[in-house]
């Protein structure tokens, strides 16, 4: 499920004013003024519901709904229309600036297979307020990017890559985040129900009982019901 709502309070908490000035006007501030927005599963379930299969001759990419007479198309334009995220070419960080930096700095002892749950409980720990403020704000960044736009089970590892390239923030701030969510998100929903009715199916003839089928979906699922 989506944390914006609780992830934003976190980091308004967490941060002094003046780091939290920085993370305003750096490429995830808009996202503070959206914690008041809920997200429903209800209506992204319904939205599901009425996926259609892609044009001929569309991008493989895109998400086609059937909502009333409406034929509505989500693709990575809309997405980044939406979220206000960034579209581009992504390239990948140079070894020699690939470094442990923040993670021995502030994270010490913590090894590479840290679950989301734990980070979390980490991030709200450290003391932010006796931080460098550079530094508050690529943990701050990462932290957004990592439990934001790649939403998954709080068993999961964290991205640990993202950890060590939002020490070079230039290049973090340069990535498309538009398309590395929209990826994500994509993979995730456009096979989110498929086969689910033949395996309900299967699944009650052996178990009368059985009455409800789940799915996971993961990734910034919170910007689809926009």
């Amino acid at each position: 499920m989506c944390k914006l709502s609780s992830i934003v309070k976190v980091i308004e908490e967490k941060l002094s004013k003046r780091q939290l000035n920085m993370f305003k006007k750096d490429i995830f501030g808009h996202f503070l003024e959206c914690q008041s927005f809920p997200f429903s599963g209800v209506i992204l379930h319904n939205l599901l519901l009425r996926q259609v299969a892609h044009e001929e001759g569309s991008r493989e990419d895109q998400l086609w709904f059937q909502i009333g007479e409406y034929l509505i198309r989500l693709s990575i334009v809309e997405w980044c229309l939406v979220t206000g995220l960034s579209y581009g070419v992504d390239t990948e960080l140079s070894d020699d600036k690939k470094v442990d930096r923040l993670r021995k700095a502030y994270f010490s002892g913590v090894h590479r297979k840290i679950n989301a749950k734990e980070f979390d409980a980490l991030f709200k720990e450290l003391k932010f307020e006796e931080m460098d403020d550079m530094d508050a704000l690529k943990i701050a960044l990462f932290y957004f990017a990592d439990r934001v736009l790649n939403v998954r089970k709080n068993h999961c590892q964290i991205n640990f890559d993202w950890l060590n390239e939002v020490n070079d923030i230039q290049y973090f701030r340069n990535r498309p985040w538009g398309l590395v969510s929209w990826e994500m998100v994509y993979d995730s929903l456009d096979d989110a129900l498929f086969e689910k009715d033949e395996k309900f199916k299967t699944t009650q003839l052996k178990n009368p009982n059985h009455n409800i089928e789940k799915y996971n979906i993961y990734g910034f699922t919170f910007g689809v019901q926009y």
